[in-house]
């Protein structure tokens, strides 16, 4: 069976390009042929964003400001060259339009395709596909509410698309009640794809950091705070570590490394510890058994990491704060990660039993 992944799968960041390659793999090794469903993101909720995402001589002038000069030539150029890594590493996927393709089923995730932060993109609640049966795979809310929803006149269009769905599960908890306030469909929790693929393909060969090194993974936006950075250098210096950011661009770090999604994942199985703020760097530095701290931003990613650190039973590894004392005290635990992979194979039985019985209903 030919199938069609349709996500985020553009974006310049790591646990995006990740995630979908994850899904493709597992797929693959289910049999089945996998291709990347193309589309035009709307932005009609965030101008700046649309500005960000159209190269064009008419937004010249923003990008020289937003980039260039606000956040500096070094930071432009690194990101510059992330786009391009990760564009090689897209070479050999297969991309189609996700309304004019050959598919004979669509999987809608992982990551927050739900979300309207930036505007509504009707094709993830199932809309233009034809009579392609959508599956959604792990997809996540994020940070929009049902209020949210209906503040942009969304929440009719988004209840009837999800209502329609073939087959429905979600990565969160935010998310599955969400889906269940809006149709009554009470839906299974699964596994990011990161944590259903095993990772045979992404442990790649990378170039060695000879010194000990603290990994931290934050988008560029964040873990900008001088309090923030004085704590994490103070710990790494007390340890005899090194700051490497991998991914992103922190001038704070004593190495920011490029790298695309396979060589990122590699990295962490090296590091020391890891400090981070996201979902999938969390994700990634269990599946690598990395002694972790996770700071959590509530105005950010709340719902989707608190789930995650609940499901696997990582509840200590949280950050109230992101001081040198609670540093030292969250790395300065053993994980049990023995227990900790045992939860995520009970995820991961439920997560193969909904994938391989929606596909096999429509074979």
């Amino acid at each position: 069976m030919k199938i069609g992944i349709l996500t985020h799968y553009n974006v310049n960041n790591q646990g995006a390009q990740l995630q979908m390659l994850a899904m493709k793999c597992y797929l693959e090794e289910m049999g089945h042929q996998v291709c990347i469903l193309t589309y035009e993101k709307n932005f009609d909720f965030d101008k700046a964003e649309a500005k960000k995402n159209s190269m064009s001589l008419r937004n010249f002038p923003y990008y020289i400001k937003n980039y260039l000069f606000d956040k500096g030539i070094a930071l432009t150029l690194f990101n510059t060259r992330k786009a391009l890594v990760h564009k090689k590493s897209r070479e050999n996927l297969e991309f189609l339009p996700y309304d004019q393709n050959d598919c004979d089923a669509v999987i809608i995730g992982s990551d927050e395709v739900f979300s309207i932060d930036v505007g509504c993109n009707k094709m993830m609640y199932g809309y233009g596909l034809g009579k392609k049966p959508a599956i959604a795979y792990a997809p996540a809310f994020g940070r929009t509410t049902e209020e949210l929803l209906k503040k942009y006149h969304c929440y009719d269009l988004v209840k009837k698309g999800l209502s329609s769905m073939y087959a429905l599960s979600a990565r969160d908890q935010h998310t599955r009640e969400m889906i269940f306030h809006m149709t009554g469909r009470d839906v299974p929790l699964v596994s990011d794809p990161v944590l259903l693929y095993s990772g045979r393909k992404f442990h790649v060969p990378v170039r060695k950091i000879r010194k000990r090194y603290l990994l931290v993974y934050a988008y560029d936006r964040n873990m900008t705070d001088k309090e923030e950075i004085r704590n994490i250098r103070y710990y790494a210096k007390k340890h005899g570590l090194i700051t490497v950011s991998l991914g992103t661009y922190h001038k704070w770090c004593d190495r920011n490394i490029v790298c695309d999604a396979r060589q990122w994942y590699s990295y962490f199985k090296y590091a020391e510890c890891v400090v981070t703020d996201t979902f999938h760097g969390t994700v990634v530095a269990v599946r690598n058994h990395c002694n972790v701290a996770v700071f959590i931003r509530e105005s950010i990613n709340a719902f989707k990491l608190e789930s995650l650190l609940r499901e696997t039973g990582l509840e200590n590894r949280r950050l109230k704060r992101l001081t040198a004392k609670n540093l030292e005290h969250v790395l300065s635990q053993t994980i049990d990660y023995d227990a900790v992979d045992q939860r995520i194979e009970d995820s991961l039985e439920v997560s193969r039993k909904y994938l391989k019985e929606a596909l096999e209903k429509i074979e």
